[in-house]
């Protein structure tokens, strides 16, 4: 077994780093593959602005084609066609200054462009880039300094010279980039959200089996492969171990029954024996009550192991509650150690004919623990009726005591029985619903573990209303339970009607 569990252990620690090492390799390409597309994103974008603003039209090639269309002739100075038509296309003026920054040149300078430049207005409107607040560019010539200016706001001068367009749509094309790398992210996300969604399920799956004490067979591939052979390995353990306690509890059961028998026996005989003293005679009938409380318990104690692990048949038949519930009363009245507890039974008119679907025994059994239950906690005595009604829609589960609802849409036949005894404080029964409420999902019928406070707080109920809740919701009912102290306790068993 310890083999096994070391090779259990290390294929654990081999396929869950593994599988994780998976992921992050994957994370890492996706990087790259974010790296890669904003680089042809961004070659792309430099291109197309290179073709619109960085070749014949660009500043320096309009400042040379007017250098080259400038020329002097006997003594005055001449723009050749092609250079006028070129400062046409941009919108621009040009300006020839000569060493004494005196203008001996000019074509289509605005009015409020200086027409002198000393050495330091030159170089500051070189530093700058502007002359007037328009964007302006210097060509050093032999004869004197070459200004061309443009437009205001045709250019935004820094280290390097971009067309004011290409700036006004830096913006956007930054947005343009990061909405496609938030659209390969979010793909990614929704591919590796389903890929998880359909390893990770089965697993949930299996897991909740579990949990409502159903077997798991999961079969995985890939790298959670031993993963789920290990839940398989826990499914068949739990499994076996469940069946060898519910063996045992049959054995239990089967091995008590002959020495109670024998101790009823002997504890009936002495108390039927005239000749017996009477103290002798009273000890006998309280060992035999308590003798046939104990076999009551075993008997919910194997009901309850059977009805845990789905091991009890259900015997289904068409059962005739008021006749049914005749018969329960009558054998309670007939037992002859019940006169503290008078029994009465009530059966409404709209009820006289309700039939259920189901296990007459185990019915039986349900309405047996109800009334051993109020005969438990009230010793001193108590009247207890039976009250058979028909309920349509779903039942009322009652403000402080619901149990789960099978919304038939036939009815329900209501089974109510109630005592006029001590009840029970509202703590009491808060935590009493809470037992019955963990044994709707617990592995065993106690519906808490040894030792837990909320055991202590119930223990006193024993199996007999967790029983009945079982054998109200194996017949697709619910039970729901009400009370306060001084006010006595009421126990409603709702069944379908058939």
């Amino acid at each position: 077994m310890s083999r096994h569990s070391d090779r259990s252990n290390r294929a654990a620690q081999t396929s869950f780093p593994r599988f994780f090492t998976k992921q992050l390799l994957a994370f890492l390409l996706l990087a790259f593959a974010v790296v890669v597309v904003d680089f042809f994103l961004y070659a792309a974008i430099a291109y197309s602005e290179s073709e619109n603003n960085f070749n014949d039209g660009t500043p320096i090639a309009t400042v040379r084609a007017v250098d080259a269309g400038l020329a002097q002739e006997d003594g005055a100075y001449a723009l050749s066609p092609e250079a006028a038509d070129v400062l046409a296309e941009q919108e621009a003026w040009a300006l020839l200054v000569d060493g004494t920054g005196a203008a001996v040149w000019e074509h289509d300078v605005p009015a409020d462009v200086p027409r002198s430049l000393t050495p330091a207005d030159a170089a500051m409107a070189a530093h700058y880039g502007t002359v007037a607040d328009r964007p302006a560019f210097f060509w050093d010539r032999d004869d004197g300094l070459l200004v061309v200016g443009f437009p205001k706001g045709a250019y935004w001068h820094m280290s390097m010279d971009l067309p004011e367009s290409t700036i006004r749509n830096l913006p956007l094309y930054l947005l343009l980039m990061f909405a496609v790398d938030l659209a390969i992210f979010f793909v990614a996300y929704f591919v590796s959200r389903r890929r998880t969604q359909r390893a990770v399920a089965p697993i949930l799956g299996a897991l909740d089996d579990l949990s409502e004490g159903r077997p798991s067979t999961l079969r995985l591939k890939g790298d959670l492969r031993d993963v789920g052979e290990r839940i398989t390995e826990a499914s068949a353990l739990i499994e076996q171990k469940d069946a060898a306690r519910a063996n045992w509890i049959r054995g239990v059961s089967h091995d008590i029954r002959t020495p109670l028998s024998m101790i009823l026996g002997y504890a009936d005989a002495v108390a039927q024996d005239g000749q017996a003293p009477d103290g002798v005679r009273a000890q006998a009938a309280v060992i035999r009550t308590q003798g046939l409380r104990i076999a009551d318990l075993v008997t919910d104690l194997n009901t309850a192991s059977r009805l845990d692990y789905d091991m009890q048949p259900l015997d289904l038949e068409r059962i005739h509650l008021a006749r049914t519930l005749r018969s329960v009363v009558a054998a309670h009245a007939n037992d002859g150690l019940d006169e503290a507890h008078p029994l009465e039974l009530e059966v409404d008119e709209s009820a006289a004919d309700a039939v259920v679907l189901g296990d007459e025994r185990l019915v039986t059994r349900a309405v047996e623990n109800a009334l051993a239950n109020a005969r438990l906690h009230n010793e001193d005595g108590c009247n207890v009726v039976v009250r058979l009604s028909v309920r349509q829609g779903k039942p009322s589960g009652g403000g402080r005591g619901a149990g789960a609802t099978a919304g038939d849409p036939a009815g329900f036949a209501v089974i109510r029985v109630t005592d006029d005894g001590a009840g029970v404080s509202r703590e009491g029964l808060a935590a009493l619903e809470a037992r019955l409420a963990r044994s709707r999902t617990a592995a065993s019928a106690s519906g808490c573990a040894a030792g837990s406070p909320s055991s202590t707080a119930t223990a006193e109920h024993g199996l007999g209303l967790v029983l009945v809740d079982r054998i109200a919701r194996a017949h697709g009912g619910c039970i729901a339970l009400d009370g306060a102290p001084g006010e006595g306790f009421s126990v409603e068993v709702a069944l379908p009607l058939a």
